[in-house]
């Protein structure tokens, strides 16, 4: 099975990405859409912890999390990201980052509980750069 590194370009974008099919300027455009609306979710959540409403406060959060490590994914295609996350050295962040995120909207959303979604909202915020130091380690 030959390697990433012994194929040519088009083949690379074939093996790595669920979208072959988009163009560059179709994944830049994703990109800046979903680094916007993350970022729009995130200042939302900021209005809304002023505003002492805990819980639309971790799930604005959460989503602006979750859309904004989407984003990457439209640059460097969604099986590569979803590979290079799940690596090995990166499992574990990866895991604790996710079920934080996952637990954080759980608590706001179904459970409706404020206080558990502000610790898994604190989680969250202290596993991000964590989460994308151990993301971007590269591979040996």
């Amino acid at each position: 099975m030959p390697t990433l590194l012994s194929l040519n370009v088009e083949e690379a974008e074939e093996n790595t990405s669920w979208f072959p099919d988009m163009s560059w300027k179709d994944r830049v455009q994703g990109f800046i859409a979903c680094c916007c609306l993350g970022l729009l979710c995130s200042i939302l959540s900021w209005f809304a912890l002023f505003g002492r409403h805990m819980v639309k406060y971790s799930f604005l959060m959460s989503i602006g999390n979750l859309i904004s490590l989407a984003s990457t994914g439209f640059l460097v295609g969604f099986k590569r990201q979803v590979t290079t996350m799940f690596h090995e050295k990166r499992q574990v962040a990866t895991c604790v980052y996710l079920l934080a995120l996952t637990g954080t909207v759980v608590a706001a959303v179904v459970v409706h509980n404020a206080l558990i979604a502000i610790i898994l909202s604190g989680v969250q915020v202290c596993l991000m750069p964590l989460f994308k130091s151990a993301s971007s380690i590269p591979k040996k």
